[in-house]
């Protein structure tokens, strides 16, 4: 009996730890007013494609990628490196009006996403290397997206004439772009947050091995 109930502790805690490195972490909100060409941010499903030009819209919008993806390698990120054995969810924000629809510029500032887990890191730079590098793997299933190319990041130094800019706050991200042809796009990396399920799994499974503990002590 006492094997048994051993047994079945590990088992719960091992379910709880590969549920655990799969919880999602998915995009839950977002607040901010309308573009200058007068459209809301939004959640929307993950688009058939993300080329330049391919799923436009007038204001902001975010997707999630894949989730519960556990890092084989230290990822980069705008700043630094997220490390290898960390699991991550991925998620797109974007702002593409499509120039030769809609020629002219568009911004939409302050915008702010909210996510179930803390942000690790941002995805950012001009030229969508750090983007196009991690797609294979962070990307949406079913979406196709490019390779790098120039202007596919955001423009965040001074000599642009209207520079982009994010802020980090834990889970929520505070997003300003200013778009003309490309358009401006982004990938965040956030943390899983284990679902009820999930905690309930770990804790049967301490429990269970913490009663074994003190039957073995009497």
């Amino acid at each position: 009996m006492k094997k048994f109930l051993f047994i079945l502790s590990l088992m719960l805690l091992s379910s709880g730890f590969l549920a655990a490195r799969h919880a999602n972490a998915l995009l839950v909100g977002v607040s901010g007013g309308p573009s200058y060409l007068g459209a809301l941010p939004a959640i929307i499903p993950a688009p058939l494609s993300i080329f330049d030009d391919a799923a436009t819209n007038l204001g902001m919008q975010g997707f999630d990628e894949q989730q519960g993806v556990l890092l084989l390698s230290g990822l980069a990120v705008d700043g630094g490196t997220i490390a290898a054995g960390t699991a991550v969810n991925s998620h797109m924000i974007y702002l593409d009006q499509g120039e030769d629809l809609v020629p002219v510029p568009d911004e939409h500032l302050n915008v702010t996403w909210a996510f179930d887990g803390a942000v690790l890191g941002v995805m950012s730079d001009w030229s969508g290397v750090l983007e196009a590098a991690s797609t294979p793997f962070l990307g949406a299933t079913g979406t196709l997206y490019p390779a790098a190319f120039d202007g596919r990041g955001l423009e965040l130094e001074a000599r642009f004439r209207q520079p982009d800019a994010y802020s980090i706050n834990g889970n929520q991200l505070t997003v300003s772009m200013w778009v003309i042809e490309p358009g401006d796009w982004i990938r965040v990396v956030t943390t899983p947050v284990p679902e009820p399920s999930t905690l309930l799994l770990l804790g049967s499974g301490l429990i269970g091995l913490g009663y074994m503990r003190r039957r073995f002590k009497v």
